[in-house]
C-alpha cells in the first residue's frame, strides 16, 4: 500500500514503497499479500480521505521517530474509508463489509506510529461511525461526501461535541436564548462548533480576521466579530456584551487576554472553555486559570481546558447531529489535496490561514 512515514523531526516525511504517484496496488494484491489478521472488534478499512489537525504538527516536531516501537511512523488521526474486513467480535448488525465509516484514532495509536495517512488502516470499531448518506437539514443538498465527513467525524468534530457537552447544559431546549462566543470560528473546530450551537438554538458570535473567514462564520450561522477591525478585541467585546453578558466563551484559537478580561463580558456563572494549550501544551494555562486561587490573581470565571479522547460517545453524536440537521455542512479549506501533496498540505495547516479542514484524498 501507499503510506507516508515520518523520517526526522519536523516536516520531513518520506513516501513508503510504492512511491506516491506510481500505480497503487490492485485490490487483489493488497488483500492477498499484505492483509493483516483481523481480530476482536477491529475493522480493516480502505481509506479514501484523511484530514489534518494542529496536533499533527506537534507530534511531527516533538515525538522522536526513531524509537524502537515508533520507527518510521505514519502520521494522521482523521479518516474516512470503506470496510473491507471485520473481526469476529464486530456486531454484524452494526458494521458490515462495504460500509463507509469515519472517525479519529486515539493518541496512543498515532504515538505508536499507526496513523491514517495510509491506504489501509486497522481500527477498533468503537472509534468509528457510519457516514450518513444524506444531510438531515433542508439545505438543498443531498449526499454527504467523504471530504466533508472526514473533518466532521474526526478530531475537529468530536472536539466540538465535547466542548458542548462540557457546558453542562442538559438538553437542546435549554440552549434557547444562550449567548455564546466562539473564538476562532472559521477554523476546523470553530466552524463545526458554531453550527452545533446555532442548531441547538443558541445565539452565536464568532471571531475571525478576514473577509473569507467572515463569509464562513456567516454560513455556519454565527454573527461576525472581526478582531482586525477592533483592537483590542477584548475592549470591543466589553462594549458589545457589557450590559447583556455571554453565557459561554469557546476558545478554539488560544487567547489568554480574552480569559483575563472576561469579567467584562462573561456572566459570573458563565464558563470559558478552551482547547488551545499553547507552547506548554496546556500546563501553564491550566495552572494559571484553573488551579491558582482568585486571591493570587486568577480571573474569577470558570475555566476548562479540554483534551479529546476520541471514542464511541463523541463520534456517534456527530452522526446524530448530521442526521437531525443540526450540522449542515462540513467545511473544507479550498481544494482537496492529493496524497502526493501532503507536505504542502501540512504547510497550509501550519500557516494558520486554513479556513475549515485541510483534507487529503488518500484513495478511491
Amino acid at each position: 500500500m501507499r503510506a507516508w512515514t515520518l523520517t526526522s523531526a519536523g516536516l520531513t516525511l518520506s513516501p513508503s514503497h510504492p512511491l506516491p504517484g506510481s500505480a497503487p496496488p490492485t485490490a487483489s494484491s493488497a488483500t492477498t499479500q499484505s492483509q493483516p489478521t483481523i481480530t476482536g472488534n477491529n475493522l480493516l478499512l480502505k481509506i479514501t480521505h484523511a484530514a489534518l489537525n494542529p496536533v499533527d504538527l506537534h507530534i511531527l516536531r516533538l515525538f522522536p521517530h526513531w524509537l524502537p516501537f515508533r520507527r518510521n511512523p505514519t502520521p494522521g488521526f482523521d479518516f474516512c474509508g470503506r470496510v473491507i474486513g471485520a473481526g469476529p467480535d464486530v456486531d454484524a448488525n452494526e458494521f458490515t463489509v462495504s460500509d463507509v465509516v469515519c472517525g479519529a484514532l486515539g493518541a496512543g495509536d498515532v504515538f505508536w506510529g499507526k496513523g491514517s495517512l495510509a491506504e489501509y488502516l486497522l481500527v477498533s470499531s468503537s472509534l468509528v461511525a457510519k457516514k450518513p448518506k444524506t444531510w438531515g437539514g433542508l439545505n438543498g443538498r443531498n449526499e454527504v461526501s467523504g471530504e466533508e465527513a472526514v473533518g466532521l467525524f474526526g478530531i475537529a468534530g468530536q472536539t466540538a461535541v465535547l466542548m458542548v457537552q462540557t457546558t453542562g447544559v442538559a438538553s437542546d431546549a435549554d440552549w434557547k436564548g444562550k449567548r455564546c462566543l466562539v473564538n476562532g470560528a472559521s477554523g476546523g473546530v470553530g466552524s463545526i462548533l458554531t453550527q452545533i450551537l446555532k442548531g441547538k438554538g443558541a445565539e452565536v458570535w464568532g471571531t475571525t480576521g478576514s473577509a473569507e473567514g467572515e463569509e464562513l462564520v456567516t454560513q455556519c450561522g454565527g454573527k461576525v466579530v472581526n478582531y482586525k477591525d477592533h483592537h483590542p478585541v477584548t475592549a470591543h467585546l466589553a462594549e458589545l456584551f457589557g450590559e447583556d453578558k455571554l453565557d459561554f466563551i469557546f476558545d478554539c484559537a488560544g487567547s489568554q487576554d480574552m480569559f483575563s478580561q472576561s469579567p467584562a463580558y462573561l456572566k459570573k456563572e458563565g464558563k470559558f472553555i478552551s482547547i488551545a494549550g499553547g507552547p506548554s501544551q496546556g500546563v501553564v494555562p491550566y495552572v494559571k486559570n484553573k488551579l491558582r486561587p482568585v486571591w493570587l490573581g486568577r480571573t474569577p470565571r470558570e475555566f476548562e481546558l479540554l483534551l479529546l479522547i476520541p471514542g464511541k460517545k463523541t463520534v456517534r453524536e456527530v452522526g446524530r447531529l448530521v442526521e437531525e440537521g443540526v450540522l449542515e455542512r462540513g467545511l473544507v479549506d479550498g481544494a482537496v489535496w492529493e496524497m502526493e501533496e501532503l507536505v504542502k498540505a501540512y504547510e497550509r495547516l501550519g500557516s494558520g490561514r486554513a479556513k475549515g479542514k485541510v483534507v487529503i484524498r488518500v484513495g478511491k
